[in-house]
């Protein structure tokens, strides 16, 4: 694996900020390889889901023509910043930005306008950190439906001329050990069975590039649909990792980490309305991980052999 290949599956960062890490020098130290190797290996298994956009973001830049930014990092003149402002509301983490790859991966236009406002949601101002949070009082934040389709999968900021979608990451689970079915994953992009389902296909690790076929048959879809629902049982993360590592030599479980890490395959689900999400299947190793629920899932061998026919 590249170094380029484990940034980028490590938290799907943007391609700007990989190219300028990898430009970076490097300083050899022979006898540690392994070990950071190892460590960047638990990172994508146990993170993941969570897009670390937010670690690379800039501070306190300003706008071309010299105007400062507000306290959530965007400019009051609707232009466009690398900038992800992140939100907690109804249960779920959210990321608010304008950054037209990180919509375009969501399935959005990569531009955002105002016949994207549906209903009124809720207020918001400046949570202080680089976020969000509620207002119980009207301010000059305000979050509304996507209207388009309206759920828990997009949300609408507009703060005063700047238009941010929200985006949802994942749900927050109360305590380490919980898990959530990968049924409810679905359920937030308003997917009740897999008629609300337009196509499945695998995609790079970065999430941008479609690489395996296409698939839009509903009998296919259906299957796919039915197995991730009610046929693969969920594991929270520490149940994941002690029945994946646990046991293990220590040279063993940093190979395998590894191993594991490099069998990732991304499958990028579309909804009839055109919205866009992923989870990781690593068939190798019998799982699959949903994003969105931070949640393990114990696959069969008729999974791998649908992946195998349709997508592989």
């Amino acid at each position: 694996m590249t170094s380029l290949e484990m940034l980028d599956a490590i938290g799907y960062i943007d391609p700007l900020f990989i190219s300028q890490a990898e430009a970076l020098p490097i300083r050899r130290c022979h006898s540690y390889t392994r070990w950071i190797a190892a460590f960047a290996a638990c990172l994508i298994i146990t993170v993941s889901a969570i897009p670390l956009w937010l670690l690379f973001r800039p501070k306190g830049a300003s706008s071309p023509g010299g105007s400062s930014h507000n306290n959530s990092g965007y400019d009051n003149s609707g232009e466009s910043v690398l900038e992800i402002a992140s939100l907690e509301f109804n249960g779920c983490y959210y990321e608010a930005t304008d950054i037209p790859e990180a919509l375009s991966r969501y399935g959005l236009p990569e531009t955002l306008t105002s016949d994207l406002i549906g209903e009124h949601v809720s207020y918001l101002v400046p949570n202080g950190s680089g976020g969000y949070q509620e207002s119980a009082i009207p301010s000059d934040i305000e979050m509304f439906t996507f209207a388009p389709d309206p759920g828990r999968a997009v949300y609408i900021i507009q703060e005063k001329n700047a238009l941010l979608a929200a985006l949802f990451c994942n749900y927050s689970l109360s305590e380490s050990g919980s898990c959530v079915d990968l049924v409810e994953l679905y359920r937030a992009y308003n997917i009740g069975s897999s008629d609300d389902i337009a196509s499945i296909t695998e995609t790079d690790w970065n999430r941008t590039k479609v690489i395996g076929k296409i698939v839009t048959d509903p009998d296919s879809i259906a299957f796919f649909y039915n197995e991730t629902t009610t046929s693969m049982p969920s594991f929270s993360n520490d149940a994941f990792q002690k029945m994946t590592f646990e046991g293990l030599e220590e040279e063993e479980q940093i190979n395998k980490h590894i191993d594991f890490a490099n069998d990732l395959h991304v499958i990028r689900i579309e909804t009839k309305s055109g919205l866009r999400f992923y989870i990781d299947y690593h068939p190798s190793f019998g799982w699959i991980y949903g994003n969105g629920t931070l949640s393990y899932y114990r696959t069969d061998t008729s999974f791998k052999d649908w992946f195998d026919s349709f997508i592989g």
